[in-house]
Order: structure tokens, then C-alpha cells, then sequence
């Protein structure tokens, strides 16, 4: 019997084998049939084959750019920027057609900080939207946001403001690209106008609190920065700016430093190479008088950057505790170098040639670099919280702004002041002196020449008539 049933079995239908009928048997006839006439025709078995490779790779690249999508506003909602346009990048590999894709990426990357990228994004956008006209609306006012938030707002703000006024459902997204660029500008008081009418309508609104966090840490309100940070991190725990900036007040007022010490570390372990992070923590430890624990962080911080100069002025600090006060103070002398308007490192340094003999008029010197530096510093304050808001479009408050900076060891900005007063009045003469002097002091012949030929001579001083 076993004999017969091997034999039968393979005469007998397959589909009454294992069980099939009616549909089922009708599917795999068909199944059967291509098969046949695959087997008929390899050439069509090998296209088909190479089709479905295509369509199954093509529904898994998209699948993938739908998952970066998702992901990336995922983390637009969450208000993290950076991590959210990363996502817009790695999608934009794949929809790289894609026009609205694009300007969501461009609004991101503006959000983030990043305005070359953001202006990148728009072109394209703009360039694959053609003619729509709805879309083309949307665009150009992401192009105003983006002049306002880099810091072109003395020039897009009325329209803005008009916006505001009207109620538009971008307002919240208008106030604070303003908020932005009024802190670019130092119109702080204008800034935290915005802010204001911001958190009213959005009160968890994190970037927001930040914002008004950093403007009220940078305006003396400590306790007002404390509140506005510790909010933004119920709302988002993982707002690394915030554990920065509260751990920033918590250090200088000498108060709960264990607290401090908490949020550096909580950004270290997601960033181990975040410098601010760093540099607070091994400042942490000092101030905690645990200087085994500062001084490998403040040396790996100048191993890798020579001129970072906070982590000279703790090393420097380090130090002169530990005996040896002429290292200590070669590493001050070069963190002041490093950052001229670095306040703390001139006072250690005054500190340090104090109790040395025979270096009275060096130490008077340097407490006079480290009272100028303070003033510098307040008067830098005093323009941004209060004259500036005033009288925005006085040459002479750039003028002033680019001369601090300039003084403090800060050219770019210094520069950036500078060209800002003279873009309110081309004939500023003190503004082209400045330019003048700090081409010709670093060697740029051409830029130099540019700005002696617009100084006009000093009217001669007349002598008194004689009697």
C-alpha cells in the first residue's frame, strides 16, 4: 500500500493535496500559467523581476524619507530646531522635488539659527512652486522673517508689525522671528515687547521663555531669568539651552551649586563636547573646592583650544592656588589675550600682581584695564536695554556699540556695528576714523584707503583775536 501511494502521489492534483479548492485552486492556476510562460520567455522573467526590484526599492527609500518627515516635525513641535532640520535634510535626499518639503525646511533652519541654509531652502522652494500663488505668499513672508531675524528688522518691521496688528495666524511665528532680531540689533526692550505679547498667546511657548530668559539674565533680573528657565523645563526637559542658562545664574550667585553642577552634567551626557558645558562644570568644581575634579577638564579645554579663554582663567586661577604664581599668571595674561573683554581673568589678574613687590604700577594698570572692562560691560547694558529702544536709528549708538566692541576684542561684531552706522548716515566721521584705524592696525591696505578718503580734515582751530 505505501508502494502505491508513492507512486499515485505524484499524479494526484495539488491542490486537492493540501487542501484547496474553488478560488484557491483558480489562483494558483494562474500562478501556474506564469510561471509557464516565464519559463517560456526568460528575457520578460528578467525585466519583471528587475521592476519589482525597482518598485520595492523606490516603496523603501520613500518609506524612509516619510519617516525622516515625520520625525523632523515631530521635533518642529517640540521646538528643536537643529535635531528637526537635520530630519529635513535627510528627507530632502529623497523629495528633493519637493516644494514644500523645501519650505519647511527653510522655516526650520531660520528658527535654528541657521540663515544660509534657511536661504538656500527658500530659493528652491520658490523655484519648484512656480507660479502658486498661495505658496508664493508664504514665501515672501519667510523672506521677511528671515531679514528680521538675522538682523535686518529696522527694514522689515512695519510691515511686520502691520501683520501683528491684523491678527494673522502667523503672528505668534512673526513675534517671535522679531524677538530675534531685535536681540540681534540689541533692542532688548523691544525684544521683550514681542516676548510679552508672545507668551500671552502661547505661554508654554519654550523658545519664547529662552528668549525672555537670556534678555532678563543679560539685563541684571536673575530671578525673573531663573523663573522663565526653570518654566521652559517642565515644558521641555531636554532644552539644553535652558539647563545652560539656569546653571549660568545659579554659579554666579554662588547658590546651589550642586543644582548647577546637575544641568552641566545632564548636557555633557547628551553632548560630551559642548564647551559652555564644560567650562561651567570645571568652574563648578572649583567653586565647590574640588580643584582634582576642574583641572582635567580646564586642561583638555586649552589642549583643544589654546584660546579658549574661560578655561585659561580657571586654569589660571587653579593655579595660583596651588603655589606657583607664575604660571598662573602667564595662563591669565594669555586668557585676557585671548578675550580682552573677558572681566573675570583681568580681575584674577589684578589679583595675582597685587601681593608682588615691587609691581605697584603694573597692578594699578591692570585694575584700570579691569574698571574699563566693567564699564564697557554696563554701558553695553545700558544701549541695549534702554537707548537703543529709544532711538534705534541713531548712528551714533552703533557708532558707540562697534567702538565697544572693537575695544573689547571683538571685531566681527565691532565691524558689524560700524558699517550699521554708517549705513544710517554714509558721512559718520567717526565711524570711518574707526574702520580706518582697524584696517590699517590689520593690515588691509585697500579697506583702509576706502574709508581715509571719506574723512574730512578737522576745521583749523582759530587763534583768539588779539586786542
Amino acid at each position: 500500500m505505501d508502494r502505491e501511494l508513492v507512486e499515485l502521489t505524484p499524479r494526484r492534483s495539488p491542490t486537492r493535496l493540501i487542501g484547496f479548492s474553488g478560488e484557491g485552486q483558480g489562483v494558483i492556476a494562474r500562478g501556474a500559467k506564469l510561471v509557464q510562460s516565464l519559463r517560456a520567455r526568460p528575457f520578460r522573467a528578467l525585466t519583471a523581476l528587475v521592476l519589482l526590484c525597482v518598485i520595492l526599492a523606490t516603496a523603501g527609500v520613500n518609506l524612509w524619507a516619510w519617516h525622516q518627515y515625520r520625525e523632523a516635525n515631530r521635533l518642529v513641535e517640540k521646538q528643536q530646531y537643529p535635531q528637526a532640520h537635520a530630519h529635513f535634510g535627510q528627507c530632502l535626499r529623497v523629495w528633493r522635488w519637493s516644494a514644500s518639503t523645501h519650505f519647511l525646511a527653510a522655516r526650520t533652519a531660520r528658527r535654528a539659527g541657521l540663515y544660509e541654509e534657511a536661504e538656500q531652502h527658500l530659493k528652491e522652494s520658490e523655484k519648484l512652486e512656480g507660479n502658486a500663488s498661495g505658496a508664493s505668499l508664504a514665501i515672501k513672508l519667510e523672506h521677511l522673517l528671515l531679514m528680521a531675524q538675522y538682523g535686518k528688522i529696522s527694514e522689515v518691521e512695519e510691515v511686520l508689525w502691520s501683520y501683528v496688528k491684523k491678527e494673522k495666524p502667523e503672528t505668534p511665528l512673526i513675534l517671535e522671528a522679531m524677538a530675534h532680531g531685535y536681540k540681534r540689533m540689541l533692542r532688548l526692550g523691544t525684544a521683550m515687547r514681542c516676548l510679552k505679547m508672545l507668551l500671552e498667546r502661547e505661554p508654554d511657548n519654550v523658545e519664547g521663555l529662552v528668549l525672555r530668559g537670556w534678555i532678563q539674565e543679560a539685563g541684571a533680573e536673575p530671578e525673573e531669568a531663573i523663573k522663565d528657565y526653570r518654566r521652559a523645563l517642565a515644558v521641555d526637559p531636554e532644552r539644553d539651552d535652558a539647563h545652560l542658562g539656569l546653571a549660568r545664574i545659579l554659579v554666579l550667585q554662588n547658590d546651589n551649586l550642586q543644582e548647577a553642577r546637575a544641568h552641566y552634567e545632564y548636557v555633557i551626557a547628551r553632548h560630551q563636547e559642548n564647551t559652555d558645558a564644560l567650562v561651567g562644570l570645571g568652574e563648578v568644581y572649583w567653586a565647590l573646592g574640588e580643584p582634582e575634579k576642574a583641572r582635567p577638564i580646564f586642561d583638555a579645554l586649552v589642549a583643544k583650544d589654546s584660546s579658549n579663554s574661560r578655561a585659561l582663567a580657571g586654569l589660571g586661577d587653579l593655579t595660583l592656588a596651588a603655589g606657583d604664581a607664575t604660571e598662573g599668571e602667564a595662563l591669565l595674561r594669555r586668557a585676557v589675550a585671548a578675550d580682552p573683554g573677558n572681566a573675570e581673568a583681568h580681575y584674577k589678574l589684578y589679583l595675582c600682581l597685587g601681593p608682588q613687590s615691587g609691581r605697584e604700577a603694573e597692578t594699578a594698570a591692570q585694575g584700570e584695564t579691569y574698571r574699563r572692562v566693567e564699564t564697557d560691560r554696563k554701558r553695553l547694558a545700558e544701549l541695549a536695554s534702554k537707548e537703543m529702544t529709544r532711538t534705534p536709528n541713531d548712528p551714533k549708538l552703533h557708532y558707540e556699540m562697534g567702538d565697544i566692541y572693537l575695544r573689547n576684542g571683538k571685531p566681527e561684531v565691532g565691524v558689524r556695528w560700524l558699517y550699521s552706522a554708517l549705513k544710517l548716515d554714509p558721512t559718520h566721521q567717526p565711524s570711518h576714523q574707526a574702520l580706518y584705524d582697524y584696517y590699517k592696525r590689520t593690515g588691509q591696505v585697500e579697506k583702509a584707503e576706502q574709508h581715509r578718503k571719506e574723512i574730512r580734515p578737522s576745521p583749523p582751530v582759530q587763534s583768539p583775536a588779539q586786542p
